[in-house]
């Protein structure tokens, strides 16, 4: 009988205060809400603050383009591409830094971007390669912010098209470290919102 391969979901933790992090705790109810929802899923969690990620410079991208020249696609450089190419769903937890999100997880992507695994080009356009169903991204934001300035949201909805992610969704807490607002309750709240979702996802 040929064996059911088990359905994974890839979490990216870009929580860098660790334990202290109040995206965490948003990661935290993700988690308990999917295995609770699919106990039959296997995780694979990537903690990027103790992975100390390469951004790609002059040499790293000779070797890699030596690599992508040869098709070697099986070589250790590219495990993380093949790792986020082969996942049926994807958690992102990055809190809002600077408009945007902590850079080691933009060196990520740098990582993860790969022609010929993750997405590639012809003379029709642009095609994603992931599997992923879904991208789930939790992020806090001490402001509250605009949407226009929410390039954290707009960068990572254009990676789910660039890779071709079905569906993206976004739960933030906002506005938490703002005096006279009630952060423990935004962050519950956040917290229901998410768990919610997180019955939904298949």
């Amino acid at each position: 009988m040929e064996e059911v391969k088990r359905k994974k979901i890839l979490v990216i933790d870009v929580c860098v205060r660790g334990e202290e992090s109040r995206t965490a705790r948003l990661l935290d109810a993700a988690c308990r809400s999917l295995k609770a929802e699919h106990p039959e899923r296997e995780f694979e969690f990537l903690r990027l603050p103790e992975m100390h990620l390469s951004y790609l410079d002059q040499a790293s991208l000779k070797e890699r383009d030596g690599l992508l020249a040869k098709k070697n696609y099986d070589h250790p450089r590219f495990h993380l591409a093949r790792q986020f190419q082969e996942a049926d769903g994807i958690i992102v937890a990055a809190p809002f830094w600077d408009l945007a999100f902590p850079a080691m997880l933009k060196v990520y992507i740098e990582n993860v971007s790969v022609d010929g695994l993750t997405f590639f080009c012809d003379e029709q356009g642009l095609h994603g390669m992931c599997r992923a169903e879904w991208m789930l991204h939790l992020t806090t934001r001490g402001g509250i912010w605009t949407e226009a300035m929410r390039q954290d949201e707009s960068y990572l909805r254009a990676l789910c098209t660039f890779f071709g992610i079905d569906s993206y969704h976004c739960i933030s807490a906002e506005g938490i470290d703002i005096e006279g607002l009630d952060r423990e309750k935004i962050l519950a709240d956040a917290i229901e919102e998410t768990e919610k979702l997180c019955r939904t996802l298949h």
